[in-house]
């Protein structure tokens, strides 16, 4: 809650440390969700690296499920997926870091203007 009493820049700096809290929530949940969608697949190259030749295989999309001919070109679309989740979940990282240290000097401005707008007042 922002006090009527601190100045618009101080307003500003809470309010965008509140955006940047929020961003920091989001991208959280999308790393949490590419995780699962990785150790997903990992379950199932694991699970199709034991199934033997000619077994059938069948891949779900949606609510429909399709026979898969070939087993080599599933595991190559498997891997390729893993590979470009693997690679957003770094980025989501290194942006979720960016702005966790944007947020930190960003509360470390407030603070330290708010100490000063106080102390200004008891004088």
């Amino acid at each position: 809650m922002v006090e009527p009493n601190i100045n618009a820049y101080l307003q500003n700096q809470l309010k965008q440390a509140q955006d940047i809290q929020a961003q920091i929530e989001q991208i959280a949940n999308q790393r949490y969700q590419l995780d699962i969608k990785v150790k997903e697949i990992d379950r199932t190259l694991k699970e199709l690296s034991s199934v033997k030749d000619g077994t059938p295989i069948y891949k779900n999309v949606g609510p429909v499920l399709y026979k898969i001919d070939d087993k080599n070109k599933l595991v190559s679309d498997l891997e390729e997926q893993k590979e470009l989740s693997q690679m957003r979940l770094k980025t989501l990282e290194n942006q979720q870091k960016n702005l966790e240290e944007k947020y930190k000097e960003l509360e470390e401005t407030i603070q330290k203007r708010y100490e000063e707008a106080s102390g200004k007042k008891q004088n």
